[in-house]
């Protein structure tokens, strides 16, 4: 009767009372059921009696629609709903397709003040199931792009529960700040393994410590291939965006590889009902969209290789600062550099273009900081020898070689893969002064040491596979008692050991900071300000280290200029005096409980 009062100026609606579950009406009688909030009311669990339930309605269902007509379900598509549904109508062999109601969301975010758990809208068509046909499946995310089409319901079911899980976390952001703890989303996962994009919703450190409201907010777009740099890819880092962006908020998107992007545009608007949804609500404003540039950035694939050491790795081509830089990646630990190079192009007599590695440049800082350290025993024109434990790519071995044109470069590489990798696309070069042996380090320093041989430069730049630990660089082994003593016993009386270090967990860096100081006699190093590499000088005798480093870098300077090499901005000597952070009189601070 409310109803037919409501509604008594459209003549052509009738209201009818009758039980869902066995209604009274011709078969095959509609094109359309539109179902608003019925199945979330008869299926509120999964029990035996709401599943016979919700099967009488669905049965109901398909005998009063013809053959090409709609059920359509607005729906919350609780997993045990969702999933009874999909199963249902796919065994029928009808058409599906899921969409989420943004207009709807935001129509209740205006309304309640808060952002609600999404909507959904399934559309089952009808079809007339024949011998082996199965459904058409069909998802839509976003408000503008076409649907997409799936071989099967898992793609549904992933997309349904990551938006649930979603606005659960940005139910939880909008009332409150992070509590200092970054959140990690990975969306746009797909039929692929990698997800299209990841996104860390970073909260200001001075908001967190003030009165914990945030009211501004953007999002930061990452070019590809520059998702390694300090700024965006460490927290300490995005702290500093957030900043320079002016927010309390910044959500700061990465662009995974394996995935194709077109233009940025076309990521904004991929992302904005996904972004919007972590906007505070205070924030009335438009959600600004910032980068770097005014495009995705270049992420070119150039060889992809799977090693039964070090797992799948990467070669690629990026451009920073103009520049086209070539990277190895292990996908193990897919945001660490193993090793870069620039590439030049230049042209021909004949007009063509020719690409080659620029081995006389250094694209990582901390490698300049270690040949610092092997300037300060050696000569640019002495026969001196020099043992690298950690090929990797290559470019810091080409690059000494360049440097010590006399001397004899020993590398020692547990994987044969980064060989081949180092030969073949980063312009590693072997003969009689570049020796590469395909052993494990241990082992060598081992076998090194009983047969008595002697190094001016020992230098440990290996990483570590267990990525489940503190520390990346080196393995734990390589920095017991025993083989630092051997190391200390391969170097000649002036010699050097250089250790780059990368350690997240202080307790493992203090017991690393101790067993070095407990073996040599003169300790040093120098923390780079933007990177979590510590290189670590250690020498088997007392010696002013400041004066010695001073001395080397004005070797190493003087290096770059007599060879004609690409000049290293890192290493000033004012700098490198002011990253000093380790000594023989170093004050140890306690252990944390």
């Amino acid at each position: 009767k409310q109803m037919k009062s409501a509604n008594q100026e459209r003549m052509e609606m009738t209201f009818e009372v009758m039980d869902a579950l066995d209604m009274k009406f011709e078969s095959e009688s509609f094109s359309v059921v539109l179902d608003k909030g019925t199945l979330d009311a008869l299926m509120s669990d999964d029990k035996e009696e709401s599943v016979e339930r919700v099967s009488k309605y669905f049965n109901e269902i398909d005998r009063i629609l013809r053959v090409g007509g709609r059920y359509i379900v607005i729906s919350l598509m609780q997993q045990h709903i969702m999933l009874f549904l999909l199963k249902q109508f796919t065994s029928r062999a009808w058409m599906i397709r899921v969409c989420r109601c943004y207009d709807v969301e935001t129509k209740l975010t205006n309304e309640q003040g808060f952002k609600p758990l999404p909507v959904f809208m399934v559309i089952c068509t009808k079809f007339k199931k024949m011998g082996n046909s199965k459904s058409i499946l069909e998802l839509c995310t976003t408000v503008d792009s076409p649907a997409t089409r799936l071989s099967n319901t898992d793609k549904i079911i992933e997309s349904v529960i990551e938006a649930q899980q979603v606005a659960i976390v940005c139910a939880g952001l909008q009332k409150s700040g992070s509590a200092g703890r970054e959140i990690l989303l990975e969306v746009g996962k797909g039929d692929d393994e990698e997800a299209k994009y990841s996104i860390n919703i970073v909260d200001r450190q001075k908001v967190i410590e003030g009165n914990g409201v945030v009211t501004s907010y953007a999002a930061f777009i990452i070019p590809q291939g520059r998702e390694t740099e300090w700024a965006f890819g460490t927290p300490e880092g995005r702290q500093f965006l957030a900043g320079e962006a002016g927010v309390d908020r910044l959500a700061v998107v990465t662009l995974n590889r394996g995935h194709k992007f077109n233009s940025l545009e076309e990521v904004k608007a991929e992302l904005s009902p996904i972004i919007s949804d972590f906007s505070p609500v205070t924030n009335k404003k438009k959600i600004a969209f910032l980068s770097v540039g005014n495009d995705v950035g270049v992420r070119k694939e150039v060889y992809v290789g799977k090693s039964q050491i070090s797992g799948p790795y990467i070669v690629e081509e990026t451009v920073t600062d103009g520049a086209i830089v070539r990277r190895l990646y292990f996908l193990s630990a897919k945001n660490i550099i193993q090793s870069e190079a620039k590439i030049r192009k230049v042209k021909t007599r004949r007009g063509n273009e020719r690409v080659f590695v620029d081995t006389s440049s250094l694209s990582c800082s901390h490698h300049a900081y270690m040949c610092v350290g092997a300037c300060s025993t050696l000569e640019w024109n002495q026969e001196g020898q020099l043992l690298v434990i950690g090929l990797g790519g290559g470019s810091l071995c080409s690059y000494l070689k360049k440097c010590f044109q006399k001397s004899t470069i020993t590398a020692v590489e547990l994987d044969p893969d980064m060989l081949f990798v180092a030969t073949e696309y980063f312009g590693l070069v072997e003969d009689k002064q570049m020796i590469v042996h395909i052993k494990d380090g241990l082992d060598f320093i081992k076998e090194s040491h009983e047969n008595g041989l002697k190094y001016d430069v020992v230098m440990f730049d290996v990483d570590n596979k267990n990525i489940t630990t503190g520390l990346s660089c080196p393995p734990q082994a390589f920095v017991q008692q025993d083989i630092l003593s051997k190391v200390k016993g391969l170097l000649t009386p002036k010699g050097v050991f250089i250790l780059n270090l990368v350690c997240r967990d202080k307790n493992i860096c203090r017991e690393i900071y101790n067993t070095v100081e407990k073996t040599f006699d003169t300790v040093a190093s120098v923390k780079l300000e933007d990177d979590l590499n510590e290189i670590v000088y250690c020498w088997p005798s007392k010696i002013g280290f400041e004066k010695t480093l001073t001395s080397a870098s004005d070797k190493f300077r003087n290096i770059v200029q007599h060879k004609k090499l690409e000049e290293v901005e890192a290493v000033q000597l004012s700098r490198m005096m002011d990253l000093l952070n380790l000594g023989n009189n170093l004050n140890h601070d306690k252990p944390e409980k």
